[in-house]
């Protein structure tokens, strides 16, 4: 598969997710077997000013590749410029969020609100293709809420712009996270777009993504909440659909080993304080086999640094 001029190897993408996505958890996706994968969310704004937090957030290497780095906001020459800057890191596409329903976001004009408007989203595509030398791709909904359905005229436009691949997340932006998603939405958005569609929500095991794929007709899937903590649903999700044996079930020594790259590299890009922060996110999700998860719980709260995490790992995952 082709997204322009950049070759995808197969149709099991890693969605975007915010606070999520860095670029540890990217690597250890495509590891694993992620044929695409894409940053966070950042906002075009702190981008375009080249913010360091936001550049931290859009670090990248070849390792990675290909790989896409998403932005977000309702100014076309802000968007165009935060583009620009994200083709400069090395990115092989630039993706624009017009999905996320965090109510700041939608409040101010932008991720989700902007589904509202299919002519300013197609105004800001334009500003952004012509702005970069990579392929610029889209994240949407189905629309601003149950009754409005947008995705359709919104990827219609947006191939009109010179798009080359939209995702569409199977919920209304009023949904949210709540529910169940709407596949059948796809067929209709593919009736009116002749690029790349991916379809993602409500993908939490490989039968899913499968599912998906069969009753949809996208041409990929993007993974997201159901691989925190399961990086090996990328190698299940292949097998699966070239009717290969599934892979064992990884033991507890193989997740906790997954756990600690991923901590390690984090304290690595972040230092000892950020990671601290972010720790019991990144590794409790991992852990929530363990028949004594609460006491792995209670321990990762009193990490104070990578040594005192390493000994845990030890100790909780024999």
């Amino acid at each position: 598969m082709k997204i322009a001029r950049v070759s995808v190897a197969g149709p099991f993408l890693l969605a975007p997710m915010e606070e999520h996505t860095n670029y540890p958890f990217r690597l250890q996706m495509k590891r694993h077997g992620a044929a695409l994968v894409c940053t966070e969310r950042v906002d075009a704004a702190d981008v375009a000013a080249r913010d360091r937090r936001a550049l931290r957030l859009l670090f990248t290497n070849a390792a990675e590749s290909p790989r896409v780095g998403q932005i977000s906001g309702a100014d076309p020459s802000v968007m165009a410029e935060a583009a620009r800057v994200v083709e400069e890191q090395g990115f092989d596409a630039v993706d624009l969020n017009f999905e996320c329903p965090i109510r700041r976001l939608v409040n101010r004009g932008e991720g989700g609100a902007l589904l509202a408007d299919p002519p300013a989203v197609e105004r800001i595509t334009a500003a952004v293709v012509q702005a970069v030398n990579i392929p610029t791709t889209l994240k949407i909904r189905t629309g601003p809420d149950g009754a409005t359905e947008t995705a359709p005229e919104v990827a219609a436009r947006a191939e009109q712009a010179g798009a080359a691949a939209v995702e569409v997340h199977c919920r209304s932006v009023q949904q949210a996270y709540v529910g169940g998603p709407d596949w059948s939405v796809i067929p209709r958005v593919k009736e009116l777009a002749t690029i790349p569609i991916f379809g993602s929500g409500g993908v939490r095991a490989a039968a899913d993504a499968v599912q998906y794929l069969k009753e949809s007709g996208a041409d990929g899937v993007g993974i997201g909440r159901g691989c925190l903590g399961n990086p090996w649903l990328f190698a299940e999700c292949r097998a699966l659909r070239h009717g290969a044996a599934m892979p064992k079930s990884p033991s507890a020594q193989e997740r906790g080993r997954a756990m600690l790259e991923l901590v390690e590299a984090e304290f690595h890009l972040y230092g000892n304080q950020v990671a601290l922060r972010r720790l019991a996110r990144t590794a409790c999700y991992y852990a929530k086999f363990l028949p004594k998860f609460a006491e792995f719980k209670t321990g990762v709260h009193a990490v104070r640094n990578i040594g005192d995490f390493r000994r845990l790992v030890k100790e909780s995952f024999r």
